[in-house]
């Protein structure tokens, strides 16, 4: 499964289990919600540094390619004779 897959998944199990507990007065967060937490972040985090990574990877390829095509030449202007 890819990790776009598991957020929507995780953040509705975060949801769903205070929704569950509300006869609660307050309840905190318990140890493996943080960690999930804290996972998330990382993974997101990973995202966007791959993200960079695939952005200067496309940028480093648009100059490369920018600067290996020669401009094109002029078309020549012929004069034309009189007959």
């Amino acid at each position: 499964m890819k990790h776009r897959n598991w957020l929507p998944l995780t953040l509705l199990l975060a949801t769903a289990q205070p929704a569950l507990g509300a006869t609660k007065e307050s309840q905190l967060p318990d140890k493996e919600m943080l960690q999930m937490m804290e996972f998330l972040r990382e993974m997101e985090m990973v995202k966007q540094m791959e993200m960079m990574r695939d952005l200067d990877h496309v940028e480093s390829v648009g100059e490369q390619v920018k600067n290996s095509v020669p401009p094109n030449p002029s078309p020549v202007k012929r004069k034309e004779t009189a007959k």
